[in-house]
């Protein structure tokens, strides 16, 4: 088959997959990303991985070495792997077998995790941190390959919206889960009323972490319900007949050819700049906040996870507000205002702590009676904390959202899989930047509030640079995305 002939059998697939009627495949790509956002807040960020690093290894310091040691292997695999995995699955055409392929590697390694247990009688702990940074590795391919699937099951119109609506559902979802895990597991016996139980349900214990180790049986039913729904009705590419074996050797020869094309696809190579320098400075920020809340605002356990709800609920809602924004004034120019909110609020947040708000209102606690009994947030201060924060959360979001949707509008459809695996590489390859600067800034200033300013600068130079990249026009207005301009 030629080249020719293969890029427009893509093609007209692809624009077929827009005149089908999209309700069951846009829900069941949606019902996808539902059930894979609960591992990375749960068991990446908020519950399951700091219990490893607190409780199962007991030495933050070895916990910090180990798993940023198990990362970097698990980084490198994948930047060597995932642009090829993506060039050639653009050449076979579906990726629904696949995913089903890595959820199926992922199941028993997420049920392996019940034997986490702080005693060490199960998994120890070397086997635990590699179990993670296997799942980070599985879980990385198939988001792949699930957002290759934006264009042909929602449709390239559709996709602004409806990807920032698929991460609204996913964090909503997971706000449910959290709330609920908070009333039945966490507050037992340490708050009265509510309806909170007296002893945690189920006859868990806490003192064996149960509600930790039990997450990981939990997600995988989560993500196997989720797959079995992509794979039932979700529109995939059609396939091309090639064989696995000529994809692979094919897949390899596209993606050196994507790389020395990029100088000719000007657009293309303008937006992979942009995105990759604002996601550095955006991925980092969301990774730190809650370092910054705990040190800045003095915050501890009960704080940071009451502090995780109320972001991922404001989460869910830049996810869609994504969705109005990218349908309304067009991809590009939402992505440019996402940001532009981020920054700003970024700003007000390094200007608010327990005693100061915005920077010039100074705050006396002992001069003010907490604005309520409640165990958490009893200060002016840590209210408008929680809430500049939680909103630059939701902008932050909806970058991700449309910055996703940007890259479907942009990339040509029989191309998609190749491009998203390069700029998960280029991300990959660029995330050591902010930290560095943020390394920097906070060891000469003395200040983790001074320290987070890189991270604003990166997020302006995005935004700059998003100024001269074209496409992501609101639907009906007239397209300039210049692909392929040599």
């Amino acid at each position: 088959m030629s080249e020719e002939t293969l890029a427009s059998s893509r093609l007209v697939a692809a624009r077929a997959a827009e005149g089908q009627s999209l309700s069951l495949s846009t829900w069941s790509w949606i019902g996808y990303e539902v059930g894979r956002v609960p591992y990375v807040v749960l068991i990446k960020i908020y519950i399951f991985t700091p219990y490893v690093t607190k409780v199962l290894i007991g030495d933050p310091v070895m916990a910090q070495a180990l798993l940023a040691g198990f990362a970097v292997a698990a980084g490198v695999i994948a930047a060597l792997t995932v642009p090829f995995l993506g060039a050639a699955l653009d050449r076979m055409g579906p990726r629904k077998p696949w995913i089903a392929v890595f959820v199926l590697l992922e199941i028993p390694l997420l049920i392996s995790l019940w034997w986490a247990k702080p005693d060490r009688s199960g998994l120890s702990a070397t086997a635990v941190i590699s179990i993670l940074a296997l799942l980070g590795l599985l879980f990385a391919y198939a988001e792949i390959l699930h957002n290759a699937m934006l264009g042909p099951s929602v449709g390239i119109r559709r996709a602004g919206r409806y990807s920032g609506i698929s991460l609204g559902v996913a964090n909503l979802f997971t706000v449910a889960i959290m709330i609920f895990l908070l009333w039945g597991f966490a507050l037992p016996g340490k708050l009265h009323g509510l309806g909170v139980p007296d002893q945690p349900l189920f006859g868990l214990s806490r003192a064996d972490h149960d509600m930790e180790r039990l997450l990981g049986p939990f997600i995988a039913v989560v993500v196997f319900v989720g797959l079995t729904g992509l794979l039932r009705f979700a529109i995939d590419a059609a396939p091309t007949r090639e064989t696995l074996g000529t994809a692979v050797r094919s897949g390899l020869r596209d993606v050196l050819v994507l790389i020395r094309s990029l100088p000719q696809q000007r657009n293309i190579l303008k937006f992979l700049i942009a995105r990759t320098v604002y996601g550095d400075g955006l991925y980092t920020l969301i990774k730190l906040e809650g370092i910054y809340a705990s040190g800045v605002m003095g915050w501890h356990a009960l704080d940071l996870l009451a502090f995780a709800v109320v972001k991922i609920i404001f989460a869910s809602l830049g996810g869609l507000l994504a969705g109005i924004l990218n349908t309304r004034m067009g991809t590009r120019r939402a992505l440019i205002l996402e940001l532009c909110c981020t920054i700003l609020l970024l700003v007000m947040v390094l200007g608010t702590t327990p005693t100061r708000l915005l920077y010039f209102w100074q705050y006396d606690l002992a001069a003010h009676a907490p604005l309520w009994s409640g165990p958490v947030f009893r200060s002016w201060p840590e209210v408008a904390f929680l809430l500049i924060s939680s909103s630059m959360t939701a902008f932050a979001v909806a970058t991700t959202a449309s910055g996703r949707a940007m890259v479907v509008e942009i990339v040509p459809p029989e191309r998609l899989g190749s491009f998203l695996g390069l700029f998960h590489v280029t991300a990959s390859t660029t995330a050591w930047m902010a930290p560095a600067m943020i390394g920097v800034f906070t060891a000469y200033f003395h200040s983790q509030s001074l320290g987070l300013i890189p991270v604003a600068v990166l997020l302006g130079i995005g935004t700059i640079g998003l100024l001269f990249v074209e496409g992501g026009d609101r639907h009906g207005a007239k397209q300039r995305s210049g692909i392929g301009r040599a």
